[in-house]
């Protein structure tokens, strides 16, 4: 998927009516990291992924785990057990959107969403399957 398709089909945060994905949205996608949180961490403004991991963690209480066999750049574990992956790039090429669409659609993701730069699963029982493209 080229990013002008991805934008045309992508839905903006007036589509969300899942008050979970809403929520991701509003306190960890749209704001922006501050710099004295960067500053203490090492990370560059540029670095969005880090600023994505950082707040993922910071808001869901997650701290990072190593899970052989998953093809994830990063996995965020809850206190509650539930696990959320960033995947870099998912569309960068066929390789990478064929292990994303493949991820998607393991049973254990409950939650998947993708950002066109990083893409994002979540496995809690609590949610419904679910697949969206956020702009």
């Amino acid at each position: 998927m080229n990013k002008l398709e991805f934008i045309l089909r992508a839905k903006d945060q007036y589509s969300i009516q899942s008050p979970f994905l809403f929520d991701l949205y509003s306190n960890v996608i749209a704001p922006h990291v501050d710099r004295h949180s960067l500053a203490s961490l090492a990370i560059s403004n540029s670095d969005l992924y880090a600023q994505l991991l950082f707040k993922l963690s910071d808001h869901y209480r997650a701290s990072a785990i190593k899970l052989d066999g998953w093809t994830l750049d990063n996995i965020l574990q809850t206190p509650q057990g539930d696990l959320i992956g960033l995947f870099r790039q998912p569309h960068h090429n066929k390789t990478s959107e064929s292990q994303w669409a493949h991820l998607v659609n393991t049973p254990c993701v409950t939650l998947s969403v993708d950002l066109f730069h990083t893409g994002l699963v979540f496995t809690s029982p609590k949610l419904s399957k679910q697949h969206w493209l956020l702009r």
